[in-house]
């Protein structure tokens, strides 16, 4: 890796930890480039109305690798923020950094830290390490699908209360991704996040969305993301959705 590179590298894995992620984030986008050393798609989307309704939400994001012979460094960083009749209604932000052993095997192994806070779900922040078995169940020119089984340990810290709460979450997963031609592609990833000691607190987690490659280095990207948290706090709504669309960059 030369000395651009690797500061652009740097830089990028150092704010998606200062701004720190919302959710788990689909990989697979990133994982479909092929080669060793560094490789990133950062991307800009964003949804409005005007009139007689007034809402904007944009979304700031950003993922990478660096690719060894057999395994893998990914960074992921995301930040959100919206207005509703020009009052502020979003601001969330994550950051996540894994590590996978032998990601081109059929069985791999990860291990990830990642953070995240909602001001709107008054999540000061939430914090978690885990690991991962990740197995990849299907492999063709059209198709990839890999699935996921592990665990994490997290640390929530919520306004309002005067202790964090911690405990052990199993941590499944069922990704895909589609080529529907040369120069666009569908994903679609589940995750299934029960907490160990208490199974009805659970967190259901869909991502989904379409690439268009427009030139070798700028695709449009839409997508549509989905969370169930029965977990929040009393007076949080539980189910959350949105759909933006928008331009990434592939560097």
């Amino acid at each position: 890796m030369n000395y651009f590179k690797l500061s652009l590298f740097s830089l990028i894995l150092l704010l998606s930890f200062t701004q720190t992620a919302s959710a788990f984030i689909n990989v697979e986008s990133i994982r479909k480039i092929k080669g060793e050393g560094f490789f990133g798609r950062s991307g800009l989307q964003a949804s409005g109305q005007m009139g007689n309704t007034e809402k904007f939400t944009s979304q700031l994001s950003t993922t990478g690798a660096y690719r060894f012979e057999k395994n893998e460094l990914l960074y992921i960083g995301n930040y959100k923020y919206g207005t509703s009749a020009k009052e502020k209604d979003t601001n969330q932000g994550s950051g996540h950094l894994r590590h996978t052993w032998g990601y081109i095997n059929p069985l791999a192994y990860e291990l990830f830290v990642q953070s995240e806070f909602d001001e709107f779900k008054e999540l000061n922040s939430r914090n978690y390490l885990g690991g991962n078995l990740r197995f990849r169940l299907l492999a063709s020119d059209a198709h990839v699908v890999y699935a996921g089984l592990g665990t994490f340990y997290e640390i929530e810290d919520f306004a309002g209360l005067d202790e964090d709460k911690d405990h052990f979450r199993a941590n499944i997963y069922l990704s895909q991704v589609h080529n529907l031609s040369k120069t666009s592609s569908l994903f679609v990833t589940l995750y299934y996040q029960p907490q160990l000691d208490r199974m009805n607190n659970y967190r259901v987690r869909l991502q989904s969305g379409i690439d268009v490659q427009l030139t070798q280095v700028l695709s449009l990207s839409m997508t549509f993301n989905s969370s169930h948290d029965t977990g929040l706090p009393t007076g949080v709504k539980e189910t959350d959705s949105d759909y933006l669309a928008g331009f990434t960059l592939t560097y």
